[in-house]
């Protein structure tokens, strides 16, 4: 006895995404909640794979109803021992089993006779609306490819690790960031502003993007952009230079230099960092000493100028009046001082440590610098800035990009330093 079985995804309407970015957009918008469920018939072997694990009643949460001829085709399904079976064998497509991940195929074939079996999945979320730590969790594991059994069988820490693995940042700190995010542009899409998140700590190309996220490259590459500036302007906003309490020493600064791409249109050796041996950008950042706070941020700068040169905004044999302005240097009142290193010697404004110091404010000094270090390896643990820097079309649009994507994730780490992860204290 022949029997025709019919592939599970022809139940259900297949969605197609082209490249269109406005279509694109409408398919967001308009697909199903991810808590709704659907189900559909998986193709089990015989004897040999009773360790199959199946579902036999679904999630608590809705699922999508079915048309009734449906059900009752699976309801009425019975196993088939016919030894004519085997003549459908081509008929049944291997991808059926991926819908069940305890089943083996063997040869490319099955080897004895099928059932039929109803097993719940959840449809993939297409859009995150909320901005709560716990959807903001399930969502971005969900699009990362933990599907909600899954999450289920682990406990809260598993799924924070797996998610600060793909986002660079646990949930509970990527939700405040969204809800501000959302706040600041109303019609943001958090399933693009995660997926911005993901390209700022793994900085995967686009094609990775677009296999996972099921977009274009053309879609992902103007968006990732455009988040990224939306999340620097957020960002931007956290990062505030006055104190809360007026002291004399309330602050660290030091520069970091970070890899990109040769300057090809503007070949120069004031480029080359002599750390990395290679193409780089400087900036210069300041660290509240008694504070879990980001105070300043300027850049980039090319590597060749000096760090001092870069805190009083111009050289020494040039007057005081010639100098920028905008500098640090001018920020700072006249009884305030920085820590600093030896990069900065001979500037009045910076702190040097020096042999005359006691000891306990030695021991100060050291580790204000190095919490200050700390912050520069944060910043570095997002790939887009520890690897090298491969977007933009020329110098200037070159530095402006990697410009917003030091300011979207200093602002970031500043959101990780006000839910839960703040530096180690003086």
């Amino acid at each position: 006895m022949n029997r025709q079985f019919r592939d599970p995804r022809h139940y259900f309407p297949r969605q197609t995404v082209d490249d269109d970015e406005e279509s694109q957009l409408s398919l967001v918008s308009s697909v199903p909640t991810p808590t709704n469920n659907y189900y559909c018939p998986v193709y089990r072997a015989g004897p040999r794979h009773q360790d199959f694990d199946v579902q036999q009643e679904p999630p608590s949460f809705a699922y999508r109803e079915q048309d009734d001829d449906i059900e009752s085709q699976l309801a009425s399904s019975e196993r088939k021992t016919d030894s004519t079976f085997g003549n459908q064998e081509q008929s049944i497509s291997p991808s059926h089993a991926s819908l069940s991940t305890h089943s083996t195929w063997l040869d490319g074939h099955l080897p004895h006779p099928i059932d039929v079996v109803n097993v719940y999945y959840p449809l993939p979320p297409r859009d995150l609306e909320s901005t709560t730590a716990a959807d903001v969790m399930f969502y971005g594991l969900q699009y990362a490819g933990f599907d909600s059994i899954r999450q289920q069988r682990n406990n809260d820490t598993r799924r924070a690790e797996w998610f600060k693995s793909f986002y660079g940042v646990e949930a509970t700190t990527a939700s405040p960031f969204f809800q501000d995010l959302k706040n600041e542009y109303p019609d943001v899409n958090l399933k693009i502003a995660l997926m911005t998140l993901q390209w700022l700590y793994l900085y995967p190309t686009y094609p990775v993007l677009s296999g996972q996220w099921k977009w274009c490259e053309e879609f992902i590459g103007s968006n990732v952009i455009d988040y990224g500036f939306k999340m620097a302007s957020v960002g931007r906003k956290k990062i505030i230079f006055e104190l809360r309490d007026n002291v004399q020493i309330g602050r660290t600064v030091d520069c970091s230099t970070f890899m990109v791409f040769e300057m090809r249109l503007d070949p120069s050796s004031k480029w080359f960092d002599y750390k990395t041996h290679s193409c780089g950008l400087k900036y210069e950042f300041c660290l509240a000493i008694h504070e879990d706070r980001v105070v300043w941020i300027n850049g980039p700068f090319p590597p060749s100028i000096h760090d001092v040169t870069v805190f009083r905004g111009g050289n020494a044999d040039e007057s005081e009046d010639a100098w920028d302005h905008n500098s640090l240097y001018f920020k700072l009142g006249d009884d305030e001082q920085c820590i600093a290193d030896s990069g900065y010697a001979g500037e009045p404004k910076c702190v040097l440590t020096k042999d005359e110091h006691s000891q306990e404010f030695k021991e100060f000094s050291s580790r204000a610098k190095n919490r200050q270090e700390t912050f520069h390896w944060r910043l570095k643990a997002f790939n887009i800035l520890g690897g090298r820097f491969r977007h933009g079309k020329n110098t200037e649009h070159r530095m402006e990009l990697h410009k917003m994507a030091v300011e979207a994730i200093a602002g970031i780490i500043q959101y990780d330093y006000e839910n839960g992860h703040p530096p180690f204290r003086v």
